[in-house]
C-alpha cells in the first residue's frame, strides 16, 4: 500500500467533520461507521464540483442548451 501524502492528510483533518448526532439522518439509524464514511464522501464530491466549476471558462447550467 502506498503512503498518503502529508498534504492529503492535512486537508482531510481540516475538511472532514462528523456532524452532531442530532443532525444525523434518521434512515442511517445512528451508525457512526456509515456517518464517518458518508459525510466525507459527500463533502468531497461537493468540493470536487466546486473546484470543477471554478475552473470552467463558461459556467455550466444544467438544462440550458
Amino acid at each position: 500500500m502506498t503512503e498518503i501524502p502529508q498534504i492529503v492528510e492535512g486537508l482531510y483533518f481540516q475538511q472532514v467533520t462528523i456532524p452532531d448526532k442530532k443532525d444525523w439522518p434518521d434512515y442511517l439509524g445512528g451508525s457512526p461507521a456509515v456517518i464517518r464514511g458518508l459525510y466525507p464522501f459527500y463533502y468531497g464530491l461537493r468540493m470536487g464540483a466546486q473546484i470543477s466549476s471554478a475552473l470552467r471558462e463558461i459556467p455550466f447550467i444544467p438544462g440550458a442548451e
